[in-house]
């Protein structure tokens, strides 16, 4: 969706991060990160920060792990979700609680 407008702008227009101090909102703008790469992410003008947090611990193997990223999507085309409520369970949630 290109607007004209930056991805800072629009996430100003259009959405409210959690935490956020009202007054300060103006003076201190979100940090818009466009990719990530190992420990690293990279904002829209291409700055490079170190992410001390995994992406609030979603991501503690890095960023853009081709390896992580084929397996992934090969579990997606198989079966993205299943619960395992009512007698039924998937055979990657057997696989995993063996390993475990």
């Amino acid at each position: 969706m290109d607007s004209g407008l930056s991805s800072r702008e629009r996430e100003r227009q259009y959405y409210l991060n959690p935490f956020t101090n009202l007054p300060q909102r103006e003076a201190n703008p979100s940090l818009v990160v466009k990719r990530g790469k190992g420990v690293y992410v990279y904002d829209e003008d291409g700055r490079e920060y170190l992410e001390g947090l995994s992406g609030l611990w979603c991501c503690s193997l890095g960023f853009s792990e081709e390896r992580l990223a084929k397996v992934a999507f090969q579990q997606m085309r198989d079966l993205p979700y299943y619960h395992s409520f009512t007698g039924k369970i998937s055979s990657v949630t057997v696989e995993l609680a063996e390993r475990l």
